[in-house]
């Protein structure tokens, strides 16, 4: 029998040599037939880490790119690919 640990969160994935993608965002990328190569992208903003120095304060948010799979027609939502390979509606930033 073989165990299978899943990732605690959606933003954790297994890194694959010599790709920007995770290996789970790649298997969606496969699957739906999108080049991971030369997929398109989109920058969102996310949650940043909580430091011994700023833990009293709103975590600051840090900019990520992930594969994009779907703009909305008034651009301000695309649906990504987490490093998990779960996909999501998420906001872009304005100005991007």
């Amino acid at each position: 029998m073989t165990m299978v640990c899943t990732p605690s969160s959606n933003w954790q994935g297994t890194e694959q040599d010599g790709s920007r993608w995770t290996v789970q965002q790649v298997s969606v990328l496969m699957k739906l037939g999108k080049d991971p190569l030369v997929v398109r992208t989109a920058t969102v903003l996310r949650a940043g880490e909580i430091t011994h120095e700023n833990w009293t304060m709103p975590t600051p948010k840090v900019r990520v790119e992930l594969p994009c799979l779907a703009i909305t027609k008034d651009g301000k939502r695309a649906k990504v690919v987490l490093p998990s390979g779960w996909t999501q509606w998420m906001e872009l930033p304005r100005g991007r």
